[in-house]
């Protein structure tokens, strides 16, 4: 779930609390955990895949089932297409 930065300070205020409230033994294990985290690089979609175009569009929705059949669609034209 993506966050905006306006949220950030809220979201470090609760988890300072959260933080405040565990034994030393726990905080060691956030603290490695934030250090895995930031070990990791960013995972950048593929350019062009839905989820690329997703970053750039905003978020799509659909009604129930509209998906399932523009993916059939879509399919269909491609077989479509193959078989001229």
């Amino acid at each position: 779930m993506a966050t905006t930065k306006s949220e950030a300070p809220r979201l470090l205020k609760g988890l300072t609390s959260k933080l405040q409230e565990l034994p030393e033994d726990r905080l060691q294990e956030v603290v490695d955990f934030v250090d895995f985290l930031q070990s990791r690089p960013i995972q950048q979609p593929e350019s062009g895949s839905p989820e690329a175009l997703l970053q750039h569009a905003g978020t799509w929705s659909f009604e129930p089932g509209e998906l399932d059949r523009l993916l059939a669609d879509i399919q269909e034209m491609r077989e479509t297409e193959l078989g001229q």
